[in-house]
This record gives structure tokens, C-alpha cells and sequence, in this order.
């Protein structure tokens, strides 16, 4: 073996190897010029010695000897050391975070410490393989790696846009610190989530999946973020989502956003919404009352609108539907409790079971006359109903409140016989009369001509809303559920109303082309 290859890539003798520049005075008498007969015949002879010897050395420790020498050749200044050389250094001093070694009186350099094992003894003199990195004139040391290898190849492959893998290291309030294969790369805080995180400290020796933003090969300066690698992930997913996305499916997503008329879920890359009526059969008033954001649900694909990438998600509609069998359950005439959950002026709505509503209208709370829905149930209230009409079909159903309760006309004439005095409360004026609630449920009128002797032009001129008066009764219709009554006729004597009454029966009252509001006249309003 009569040569060895240096870092250089250029040959050269043994013994030049050997006796580098100013190591012996044999080399520094050596000709410039070409040798002469006998200085060639030493040189051969030099040759014969030195492969002998090195042909007799095990190639690892020849290897060993021609590092060493390298290292400790004195001509081979650091700022000639090309990137990329491997050569073998000695540790001379060992710092918190980094290893000092030298490769000879003018050349010196320093590895990360974090590249030796915890349990790696780092005494003076360890000889330690590494791969030249840089080489920094201010400093005056050359930046070598131990995993030289690894971490030219993750250099070669490094580029603008590419997917990495790396460990995070540390951290602060600019980012985090990551390590890619031995090459120290920087990730904005703005680029560490999608969304703004107030502590990202959680990430810390973590191994986390980036894309690389900029890169400076020179100046060894790598910037990465984890935000657009989830921002492509997600567009994956989302062109793959929208691909299998059919009505009818039932998917797990996560909710996403609360809005005061539903929930934005997000299925995996593509959010749909819940409105707030397909929540729950039952009625929800917040959609904050029933779910949280974060919080996993199973939804219902309803429709999917494709040219708007819109999707309409339900809740409800993966639970079985209450109303199914509602007609045999809830049959006409079935009496049941229930609770009121709403009020409305023409009525409330009360729940009979989870998911099943019915209306009472407010001419079915009382028998007697209501003006506001409030001033008979409130909402929570537990009350007695009967069904009078359902509809399951429209999930409809009809709720009386009076009618669970004792009919106040059944024994009416018994009760108010013709020509009696009775006393009573002044409930409405209207312009042909005065109504009068003589007990709860049971009303009766004077008409304006019977309210005095005299001509009266408003009824607001003899009685006032809630006054207390007496009154005799002139007949009943208990059938039609009417009852005449007079206040002038009260000092007239019996015998003249009676007879008056004989002469001249009263008048059936005219039928009316339109139906009367209120009362037994008014219909469902829904």
C-alpha cells in the first residue's frame, strides 16, 4: 500500500502523509525540484520501509494512524477544511450544552452535546468520529456533527414545501425549537396550530409531523410549521370526505361552533350544521342547553348540497321518533298530566312525553272566559288535559284543560231558575250588553235595553269590569248554554214580568253568518 487518499480527495506518498510540512527535517530537505539519481534510490528505499510496515497493520488501526495524523498535521488550518469532511477529533473541554475538540494545533472545532448518550463518558483525550458541518471565522471553529451521515442526507433532501418529522427541543415565546435528524430547525408559534394556542409548551419532546417554510442551506437557518402540514391534511381529507359523503349516513364529528340557530360539526375536514330544531324530538330553546364545543356527537347526514359544499346534519333523527304509535297511546278522550313548556297568546303548549308536544287552546283552559294565557298556566306547570283531537300524521294534538274538569252548565236550571234575583261580576261590555259571570264558568247577559227604565246609550254608563250587581234572570237555554238576565226588571213585580214574558216571548236571536270568537265558537289556531 503506497498511498493514502486524503479528506481532499488528492494522493500523496506515505512518508508525505507521514511527515507532513515541518514535522522532520527529512522533509524540509526534500528537493523542490526533481530528484537526482540518489535522492530518488532514498525515497524508494523510504517506500520499501513504509509499506512493509503498513502492510503488516490491521486496515482499522491504518485507518486510526492516518486520522490521527491528519488531525494532528499543523498545516491544515480550519478555514481549508471543505464541508463534508469526516475526520476524528479530541475532546479537549466538555460545556453544558456542547463538546470541544481539536484536530490539531490550528484547527479546532465543537459538536452539540446532545448528540453523545446521558451515560457517555466524555473524559479529556476521547477521540470522536464527526463530518465537518461549517466553518465560522468569527468564532474560529469549525461545526461538526457526529451523525454526519444522517444529517447530510436530511440536508440533501430538505426543500421548500417538503413533509418532515422532527423532535421538539424547546422553546420560546417566538416558538419552538425543533430537531430534525441533528439539523436544528425554528417553528413560529403562529405556525404550531391552526387555531391560536395559548400554551404551547404541551408539544415539548414531542415528535410532531411539519412542512418546511424556508430554508438557508448557507446559513444553516430552517423554518417549519405544523399549521400547514394540518391545513394539508385537512384539504386530504376533506376531498376524500366529500367523496363518501351520502343522505342518510350516520357519522361521529366533533362540535365545532354554537350559533343561536345550531351547531357547526366538524365530520373530518368538512363541517355541517344542526339546526336547532333537529337537536332533540323534545323542544330546546339554547342549543348551548344541549351541547358544548369540543364536545363528540352522533349525527344523521340529511342533505348534502355539493356546488355549495353544504351539509345538513341531525341529531334526532339517530334516535327513534316518539311520535310513532302516538295515535293509539293518545287516543281522542284520553285524560293525562302534563307540563306546560311554552305559552303563546292563542294558547300553551304542554309535552305529554319526550319529544311529543300538544296544544290547548286558551278557549279550552277554563270554561270561563280567558283573556291571557298567563293568567291561567305558567311554564313547569304540572295540569290535568284531555285529548280532543290528534293528528299524527302533522304531529299535531289538541288539549283541553276545561274539560278534564266538571261541566259548570250540567245543573244550570236547577240552579238558576227564571225570574230569580242572583249576583254576579261584570266581565265584558260590549256594545249590545253586558256579560256577567254569575259563578265560574257560567255567564249570562243583559242587554243594554235591560239594563235601566231609561234610554242608555253605553252600558259603560250603568256598570264598570269587575263590578258586583244583581240581576234577575228572564230564561235559560241551557242546550245553547245562554242565559238572559235584567237588571231593570229587578223592582218591576213577578206578575207583570211573568205575565209580559207570556205576552211576548223573547226573541231567538238571529243566526250570525260568521262564527263568533271565543268560547265554543273559536277553532284551533296552530
Amino acid at each position: 500500500m503506497s498511498e493514502v487518499l486524503e479528506p481532499d480527495g488528492q494522493s500523496e506518498s506515505p512518508e508525505a502523509s507521514l511527515n507532513g510540512p515541518g514535522s522532520s527535517p527529512a522533509s524540509s530537505d526534500l528537493p523542490l525540484s526533481s530528484p537526482n539519481a540518489e535522492s530518488k534510490s532514498e525515497m524508494e528505499a523510504i517506500d520499501r520501509e513504509v509499506a512493509e510496515a503498513m502492510g503488516s497493520m490491521d486496515p482499522r488501526d491504518l485507518a486510526e494512524l492516518c486520522g490521527e495524523v491528519m488531525a494532528a498535521d499543523p498545516g491544515t488550518p480550519s478555514e481549508s477544511v471543505e464541508p463534508g469532511a469526516e475526520m476524528i477529533g479530541t475532546v479537549v473541554g466538555v460545556s453544558e450544552d456542547e463538546v470541544y475538540l481539536e484536530f490539531g494545533p490550528k484547527s479546532q472545532g465543537v459538536v452539540p452535546k446532545s448528540q453523545f448518550g446521558k451515560k457517555e463518558v466524555l473524559d479529556r483525550g476521547r477521540r470522536v468520529d464527526v463530518v465537518v458541518e461549517r466553518y465560522d471565522p468569527e468564532a474560529g471553529l469549525l461545526f461538526v456533527n457526529r451523525k454526519g451521515a444522517l444529517q447530510r442526507a436530511t440536508w440533501t433532501s430538505l426543500a421548500v414545501g417538503s413533509p418532515v418529522q422532527g423532535r421538539v427541543t424547546g422553546m420560546n415565546k417566538g416558538g419552538l425549537e425543533i430537531d430534525l435528524n441533528g439539523i436544528r430547525a425554528f417553528m413560529p408559534a403562529s405556525h404550531v396550530d391552526v387555531a391560536p394556542m395559548k400554551d404551547i409548551s404541551v408539544f415539548l419532546n414531542e415528535t410532531i409531523r411539519c412542512e418546511v417554510l424556508e430554508l438557508d442551506r448557507r446559513n444553516k437557518n430552517v423554518l417549519v410549521s405544523r399549521r400547514k402540514t394540518m391545513e394539508r391534511e385537512r384539504l386530504e381529507a376533506r376531498e376524500k370526505l366529500k367523496a363518501e359523503l351520502e343522505v342518510g349516513q350516520v357519522r361521529m364529528g366533533t362540535v365545532s361552533t354554537i350559533m343561536e340557530y345550531g351547531a357547526f360539526v366538524d365530520l373530518g375536514g368538512i363541517d355541517g350544521l344542526v339546526h336547532i330544531r333537529d337537536l332533540s324530538w323534545a323542544s330546546v330553546d339554547k342549543v348551548a342547553d344541549v351541547l358544548a364545543p369540543g364536545q363528540e356527537i352522533e349525527v344523521k347526514i340529511l342533505k348534502v348540497d355539493s356546488d355549495r359544499e353544504r351539509v345538513s346534519l341531525g341529531m334526532k333523527q339517530c334516535q327513534p321518533d316518539p311520535w310513532t304509535g302516538v295515535a293509539d297511546k293518545y287516543a281522542v278522550g284520553t285524560a293525562l298530566k302534563v307540563r306546560i313548556i311554552r305559552l303563546v297568546d292563542f294558547g300553551a303548549f304542554a309535552e305529554l312525553e319526550t319529544g311529543v308536544e300538544g296544544l290547548i287552546p286558551i278557549s279550552e283552559m277554563a270554561w270561563s272566559r280567558v283573556n291571557k294565557t298567563s293568567d291561567v298556566v305558567s311554564i313547569g306547570a304540572i295540569v290535568e288535559a284531555v285529548v280532543i283531537r290528534a293528528e299524527p300524521k302533522k304531529r299535531r294534538i289538541a288539549l283541553s284543560m276545561k274539560q278534564a274538569q266538571k261541566d259548570p252548565w250540567q245543573g244550570v236550571l236547577e240552579t238558576f231558575t227564571a225570574q230569580s234575583i242572583v249576583k254576579g261580576r261584570v266581565t265584558r261590555l260590549a256594545d249590545f250588553g253586558v256579560f256577567v259571570e254569575l259563578v265560574p264558568g257560567v255567564e249570562g247577559l243583559i242587554h243594554i235595553s235591560e239594563l235601566a227604565d231609561h234610554r242608555v246609550k253605553s252600558c259603560s254608563e250603568v256598570c264598570q269590569i269587575g263590578e258586583e250587581i244583581e240581576a234577575r234572570v228572564l230564561g235559560v237555554d241551557q242546550e245553547n248554554r245562554r242565559i238572559s238576565l235584567s237588571i231593570k226588571a229587578i223592582h218591576a213585580p213577578v206578575e207583570s214580568v211573568g205575565e209580559a214574558g207570556a205576552e211576548e216571548p223573547p226573541k231567538k236571536p238571529k243566526k250570525r253568518k260568521k262564527p263568533l270568537r271565543g268560547g265554543l265558537a273559536s277553532h284551533f289556531e296552530w
